[in-house]
């Protein structure tokens, strides 16, 4: 179990180490020594509001990249200004935008404390001051997210979103099952002959509910809602077994899965949503295809939106480091 936190902790700290998410090391870009020279540039006693960085609406001055300085790699840290900045006028997150922000840190929170930490150690282990400032932090990331969307809109082929649509999409199923797994105790073939008593009971005539009231000691029952974007977090079998019910009806044979056997009823199935609806989320689904040949596709398209938005630099030693940040990513598709 230590092993396992620790493992849980690592992985953590790797996906949301706040300091490289988006400049990372792997471009070679030598953070300490950026560190020592933007104290030298900005300098204490010289604070101010000498702006350092502009761009179309908006700048960024020295008291902006020095503020906090000490728990932030500056070059990160001012770039994160700038796309805040920016994106804060492109985007405006509705409530339900919001809420799946929230909801997304207090997922990752949950999980880390799950394993035993405390929230204040996730927090200032990946350079977060309070809660707050990360759910900030993953705003600006979802905003990112959504301006990554919209730049692999240029690039894909309006054929292959209408083909991903026509060949994937289906309204979202919803389903219930009753579950006999198969454990230290349960046997395969004692699974099985429980799934199939289950069976000839729903075939006699009994409802869903009371053979899973019936059989409550020996199952897992519980609630499953999926669509095309959703279902990779089940079981295919379960999937494609429940994607040929009807609404109202049950599955005849046991369905196999990892867990155990399977018997599933299908609650409702909703109608196809419109392309409009689900254009972001194909996307992103065929965006994973671009990420897959260029893995430093994202760093590119916040580039392009900081050159769409006239980034500038009145500070020459920025300067000249953004450029080699830049030149370092680009170089990545030779």
């Amino acid at each position: 179990m230590e092993e396992e936190k620790k493992s849980f902790k690592e992985k953590i700290k790797n996906i949301f180490k706040k300091k490289e998410i988006w400049i990372s090391g792997i471009v070679g870009l030598v953070i300490g020594g950026a560190l020592i020279y933007l104290l030298g540039i900005l300098g204490i006693p010289g604070l101010g509001h000498e702006t350092v960085m502009s761009f179309k609406g908006g700048r960024i001055t020295k008291s902006d990249v020095y503020n906090d300085l000490a728990n932030k790699y500056p070059i990160s840290y001012a770039l994160e200004l700038v796309d805040k900045e920016i994106l804060d006028g492109v985007y405006k997150l509705n409530d339900d935008q919001k809420k799946e922000v929230e909801d997304q840190a207090n997922s990752i929170l949950s999980m880390y404390s799950a394993y035993g930490y405390e929230e204040e150690d996730f927090l200032e282990e990946n350079g977060f001051s309070s809660k707050e400032e990360f759910i900030n932090y993953m705003e600006l990331d979802y905003k990112r997210n959504l301006y990554c969307i919209d730049y692999f809109k240029t690039l894909l082929a309006e054929d292959d979103i209408n083909n991903f649509y026509n060949d994937n999409v289906y309204g979202k199923i919803s389903t219930k099952h009753m579950l006999v797994q198969v454990t230290d105790d349960v046997t395969d073939e004692q699974a099985l002959a429980t799934a199939n008593e289950i069976l000839a009971k729903l075939k006699d005539g009994k409802s869903f509910d009371e053979v899973a009231e019936e059989y409550k000691d020996k199952i897992v029952s519980e609630n499953v809602e999926f669509d095309n974007f959703t279902e990779n977090t089940l079981a295919q079998t379960y999937v494609e077994a429940s994607k040929k019910l009807n609404k109202d009806e049950y599955t005849t044979e046991a369905v196999k899965t990892d867990y155990g056997y399977h018997v599933i009823y299908c609650i409702d199935k909703a109608d196809k949503p419109s392309l409009e609806e689900v254009e972001d989320d194909i996307v992103e689904n065929l965006g994973e295809g671009l990420e897959e040949n260029d893995q430093y596709i994202r760093y590119k398209a916040l580039i392009k939106l900081r050159e769409d938005k006239n980034l500038k630099f009145k500070n020459k030693d920025l300067e000249e480091d953004y450029k080699e940040y830049c030149d370092q990513v680009n170089a990545t598709e030779e």
